[in-house]
């Protein structure tokens, strides 16, 4: 049973989502899943199934969309970790609104900062799985918007750049809340909540050592899945990426 939601988030922008429910509209767990830079809560049809799968399996799934990206209001310029992370936690308020208590957040890419940065900050998270996520986030958006963007950035330029989708924009504040977040000291935060981590050894984007350097940085229960030849998007590895998050959900869950 699927239903769209919307709610604000700390700046009254309305948040756009949908929450799933198993059959019978019961379950103990939700996952939240938070979509990545330039996503949505649709994950091109990739987040969609993973939430089917999910609610196949007895637990609620909420996917929503960052402010300024998909169908939520705010401009995506203004977006940020430090923003999309309240955003996170006012899902959070949402979902006890409608009576739910016990909450997982699976984060794929820069959601998977969100997910990491938003569980340090709310303990109403009991468990975090991070898909493709960087450890080194700036080194990452200088590989998207490419190097001569990256510094017109940084000498304090609005930048705009095409996704093929959309036309992008960004300040270079953006850049200087990034660097407000360590990576590895949050990872290590989480403990004693599980932790998953699946990367693509072969990720064009996010090298799977940075994958390697959150665990290690991770406190247990920690698990780490690496895929061969899996790129950034787990294109041809969907299947592979969902089953461990499966039994890494029913382990614990």
């Amino acid at each position: 049973m699927r239903k769209q939601v919307s709610f604000p988030n700390q700046e009254k922008e309305q948040l756009v989502g949908d929450l799933e429910l198993p059959s019978g509209g019961k379950a103990e767990w939700v996952v939240l899943i938070c979509h990545g830079f330039l996503g949505t809560r649709q994950g091109r049809g990739r987040a969609v199934a993973l939430g089917e799968r999910l609610v196949e399996a007895g637990y609620a799934v909420l996917r929503f969309d960052f402010a300024g990206s998909g169908d939520s209001e705010g401009a995506f310029s203004s977006a940020s970790l430090t923003k999309n992370v309240a955003d996170l936690c006012s899902a959070l308020d949402f979902l006890e609104k409608q009576g739910f208590r016990n909450f997982l957040v699976l984060g794929r890419s820069f959601g998977g900062n969100v997910a990491l940065a938003g569980a340090v900050q709310d303990p109403r998270l009991h468990g975090v799985c991070l898909w493709s996520t960087p450890l080194d986030m700036v080194s990452v958006f200088r590989r998207v918007i490419g190097e001569e963007l990256f510094r017109a950035l940084l000498q304090g330029e609005r930048i705009s750049w095409s996704d093929g989708f959309r036309t992008r924009s960004k300040k270079e504040d953006f850049i200087r809340d990034l660097k407000k977040y360590e990576m590895q000291e949050l990872a290590a935060r989480i403990t004693p909540r599980p932790l998953l981590i699946v990367h693509g050894e072969g990720d064009e984007l996010v090298p799977v050592e940075e994958a390697k350097e959150l665990f290690h940085a991770a406190g247990d229960p920690k698990e780490l899945f690496l895929i061969p030849r899996g790129d950034h998007h787990l294109s041809a590895h969907q299947e592979d990426a969902t089953r461990v998050t499966l039994t890494w959900l029913r382990r614990f869950f």
